[in-house]
């Protein structure tokens, strides 16, 4: 698996001093409904400890950082990209190559 980086999210976690990025499945679970998506984003470190060691995340490195991984089978292609979403002051980390 080959991780990449968009210069835009390079700077972003330059400017954030965080170089992980954690992929996390929520699940929202309604007597009607059941969603579950993949939340990506760049935790903070207390939480990064935590989705280590309590949930047995994995850590994959990478030349900017590190991606954590969860324990649940997903489907990762060759090559993975993240890149950073903006909504007017809004910003996030998105996923091509990484689906439940």
């Amino acid at each position: 698996m080959t991780i990449h980086y968009t210069p835009e999210l390079i700077e972003y976690m330059n400017k954030k001093k965080n170089h992980t990025i954690l992929v996390e499945l929520v699940e929202i679970n309604n007597t009607d409904l059941e969603v579950v998506e993949l939340h990506i984003y760049l935790p903070h470190p207390n939480q990064k400890e935590k989705f280590l060691k309590e949930k047995r995340y994995r850590t994959v490195t990478t030349e900017v950082g590190e991606v954590l991984l969860p324990p649940y089978p997903l489907q990762i292609q060759e090559e993975v990209t993240f890149s950073l979403k903006k909504f007017w002051i809004f910003a996030s980390v998105k996923c091509d190559g990484i689906k439940i």
